[in-house]
């Protein structure tokens, strides 16, 4: 019932259609969504009742992709969530799973099957079936009991008009920690789709070794796949980047609207979980609330600095009041008729506007004016400035252990200052070390093991590049957020490694010479791949219906990106670039976020992430 619940809420609130998703930039990734949303009509489209059977995980991911509405027309009754329990006895006859390819998982779906009487199974595994739960299913002995094994190619899912994820949050753990390189595989996979749909990519650049390893996977599935897709192409470059390039971006705390949200709220699948204090303050708004470039209002206000948001939101309210005035002065049918065209346009304006208010008034609250926050993003801001006295950082960092501080923040800083300073002194990592596990106990050891097993928190091996690197990227900048001339805004006063490094990167090789020596401070491969296009297909013209066309730029995060990295690249894209910026990533992520995937203890308490 509640996954039923989950997925018709979310075709509910959706109801305003996805023109959102071919609106803003060059490529049109509605066209994506029909092509996955067609496979999954298609996989369960037959004329017996049947169930769906889904992995927890994929509801939310699914329900972006199709409306219930669509799979019961094609014979879906019952939705259930894969769990430890049997199938109800009022099962229809024929089940269809849904999962990702996770061996625990395939244990959930053989007990359901021992326990069950249906006639059919048909297991599909997303995005791709393995060897290994192929194994299991013959291990627990259900394996002749299921009608079909096969795999439901779900790489990229549209989040908005620019933005695409694999939901793939275990990406940056499974390769840093586990030498796991399945996402990567995944990843390839993905733009190999990507390039059926929109076109073969004309050239291919890129930074870090986890990028190359994608870029040549990449190509060997092309040489393998014998019919090249004859579509002229759409993209005109992509550029790669392996996430363990520019880990201090998500350590650093964003300070856009809509990567506020997500710190405060976590964004999941484009819906927000709202809190009691906003639902208290806007009077019969949903538990869910759907944020994309579908709300004009979120789309305007979602990528400014925060402390520009409460003045548009002010200006906008008394513009709307000046605009219900109106009816006063309506004295005549036409001009009643007039006010009456606008007023259900008005009214969805006004809940956007109440919902916004309300979101940031508690942003404001909890975050933005609270001692804490403003004392840890002093910190930050002393720690990516590059010349910083590194005892004062110290020394707030002790204060927050002694304060028993959360300890995803305090987390957040000593990564912070391991990354800048490639390493931390012996003396100085002991310290922490051994101040961490006697504050918040030493249940915690493995997950300093994690972080330093992923480059996160670590003794210092050599002299570190970032001042270096500050400077000639020129990642500090001071500006007035409210007129913001350089991306360093997102990150208030900080431009994130990456973007920069991707202005670089995205210009034509013949540009870039001058920066090769500072990318070779930055580790990891640089590859730039020229593809060579099917016979018969050229280069899309630099000008369309007689207007010109700015390129288009598809830039892909190997491990993940946050929301402020993509207003980033927006900003790019609309005051300082004649380029168009798609991204697709393997999760939109926070540093608390990140942190948390690399979270482990002993007792593995299901509380164990209370402090994140």
């Amino acid at each position: 019932f509640f996954l039923f619940l989950s997925w018709t809420q979310t075709g509910a609130m959706s109801s305003r259609g996805k023109s959102y998703l071919s609106s803003g930039t060059g490529v049109n990734l509605a066209s994506l969504r029909e092509f996955i949303r067609r496979d999954l009509l298609d996989l369960v489209n037959s004329p017996s009742a049947k169930a769906l059977v889904l992995d927890p995980s994929l509801t939310g991911v699914l329900g972006l992709v199709a409306e219930y509405s669509a799979l019961k027309e094609r014979g879906v009754e019952k939705m259930y969530p894969l769990d430890s329990s049997s199938l109800p006895k009022d099962c229809p006859p024929a089940v269809i799973y849904l999962l990702r390819p996770k061996p625990a998982l395939v244990s959930l779906i053989a007990a359901q099957i021992k326990s069950g009487k249906q006639q059919e199974y048909h297991v599909y595994f997303v995005p791709r079936k393995t060897v290994v739960c192929e194994r299991a299913l013959q291990s627990e002995g259900v394996y002749g009991s299921i009608t079909t094994i096969s795999e439901y190619a779900l790489n990229l899912v549209p989040l908005d008009s620019d933005l695409m994820s694999m939901e793939q949050p275990l990406c940056y753990k499974e390769c840093a920690l586990w030498g796991d390189r399945t996402s990567l595989y995944y990843a390839a996979n993905a733009l190999m789709q990507l390039q059926i749909i929109f076109g073969i990519i004309p050239r291919i650049v890129g930074k870090g070794d986890l990028a190359k390893q994608v870029a040549d996977i990449m190509l060997r599935l092309r040489a393998e796949h014998h019919e090249q897709p004859l579509v002229t192409p759409e993209i005109d470059s992509l550029v790669i980047i392996d996430r363990s390039v520019d880990l201090v971006t998500p350590m650093c705390r964003q300070v856009t609207y809509e990567g506020l949200i997500d710190e405060s709220f976590r964004i999941e699948n484009n819906f927000i979980n709202l809190p009691e204090e906003v639902k208290a303050g806007v009077p019969g708004s949903p538990s869910k609330c759907e944020l994309n470039s579908g709300d004009k209002l979120y789309s305007e206000i979602r990528d400014m600095h925060i402390s520009k948001v409460g003045q548009l939101l002010n200006r906008r309210a008394r513009n709307l009041s000046a605009e219900y005035d109106e009816r006063h002065s309506a004295s005549t049918v036409a001009q009643l008729k007039q006010f009456t065209s606008k007023l259900q346009r008005m009214k969805d304006e006004e809940a956007s506007l109440r919902l916004h208010t309300e979101i940031t008034r508690i942003i404001n609250m909890t975050m933005i004016k609270s001692e804490h926050f403003r004392a840890n993003l002093e910190c930050e801001q002393s720690l990516v400035s590059g010349d910083a006295d590194p005892d004062k950082s110290h020394d707030y960092i002790e204060d927050c252990i002694c304060r028993k501080e959360p300890l995803g923040d305090v987390l957040r800083l000593l990564c912070l200052q391991s990354l800048i300073n490639n390493g931390l002194k012996p003396k100085v990592y002991d310290f922490y070390r051994r101040e961490l596990l006697q504050t918040y106990g030493h249940e915690h050891m493995l997950t300093l093991d994690n972080l330093e097993k992923a480059g996160l928190f670590k003794l210092q091996e050599s002299k570190s590049h970032y001042p270096l690197l500050c400077k000639q990227l020129n990642l500090t900048v001071e500006e007035d957020p409210d007129v913001p001339v350089d991306i360093s805004y997102t990150y208030s006063g900080y431009a994130p490694l990456s973007v920069r490094l991707i202005q670089q990167l995205a210009r034509p090789a013949a540009d870039g010479q001058a920066m090769e020596e500072i990318l070779k401070l930055i580790p990891g491969a640089k590859f730039d791949i020229e593809q060579e296009l099917p016979a018969g297909l050229k280069p899309r013209e630099d000008e369309e219906q007689g207007r010109a066309r700015q390129p288009v730029t598809l830039v892909f995060f190997i491990g993940g990106c946050t929301f402020a990295e993509v207003s980033a690249l927006r900003f790019l894209s609309q005051h300082i670039e004649g380029r168009d910026y798609v991204v697709a990533t393997s999760k939109i992520i926070t540093g608390s976020g990140l942190l948390e995937t690399l979270r482990e203890d002993f007792a593995h308490r299901p509380d164990a992430l209370d402090v994140l």
